[in-house]
């Protein structure tokens, strides 16, 4: 499998199961602003770490594409 596919699935994967882990774990513990907490890192926390993850991935990718090539 590629590298490209590996860290495709991860980052599928660990999205899909912070997205379930909201609702399934914090539906008890309130409201912030007016939205329930699960809400809140679900479809906001959820996304941001995919994406924080992703461009750290592509960072370290670059890196070795990088030096690969000297």
């Amino acid at each position: 499998m590629s590298l490209l596919t590996k860290t495709s699935l991860t980052l599928t994967l660990s999205y899909f199961f912070l997205w379930c882990f909201g609702p399934i774990v914090l539906t008890d513990y309130g409201d912030w602003l007016g939205l329930p907490l699960w809400f809140w890192f679900s479809c906001i926390g959820a996304p941001i770490f995919v994406i924080v993850s992703l461009s750290f991935s592509l960072t370290r990718v670059a890196e070795a594409v990088g030096k690969d090539n000297d």
